[in-house]
């Protein structure tokens, strides 16, 4: 009877050990620097919308999974409750929409909060491919309405 206990409380901590290791390999890890990261393409919103509509299938093996640099002017900007921010080119619900995620929002709040309505802007970041709107993710702001 002694003997289950003793393997069980190996394998529970043999569990926790192991489970303490992945979260700390996922987090000590992050994410990619998207100022260091290569540029595969850089682009007009309205030229990567169009592309996209005019044939979604080689817009998606073009440029999926790559990084790119899209500019424009913001139609509009959305901050979400866990501090993710999207900037919408084009139209919020069918053009190209570029989500900041919140860690890359604190690490640049002042130029991130400045973002507004009818601004030129260019940000930088993975193109996921299209749904209703081509979504870039990951983003950071490379130019724009910054003081």
């Amino acid at each position: 009877m002694k003997a289950r206990y003793k393997i069980l409380i190996a394998i529970l901590v043999l569990a926790i050990a192991g489970a303490v290791t992945v979260f700390l390999y996922v987090f000590r890890t992050g994410q990619p620097d998207m100022f260091r990261l290569k540029t595969d393409y850089r682009i007009e919103a309205t030229a990567l919308y169009g592309e996209f509509e005019a044939d979604e299938q080689a817009a998606t093996g073009k440029f999926a999974g790559k990084i790119v640099e899209v500019s424009g002017l913001v139609e509009a900007v959305e901050k979400n409750e866990w501090g993710n921010v999207t900037i919408a080119f084009i139209d919020p619900l069918f053009g190209v929409t570029c989500t900041i995620d919140s860690l890359q929002a604190l690490s640049q709040p002042e130029i991130v909060m400045a973002v507004k309505a009818g601004d030129p802007i260019t940000v930088k970041g993975r193109c996921d491919g299209m749904l209703t709107d081509v979504k870039v993710v990951k983003c950071v702001v490379m130019t724009g309405n910054q003081k």
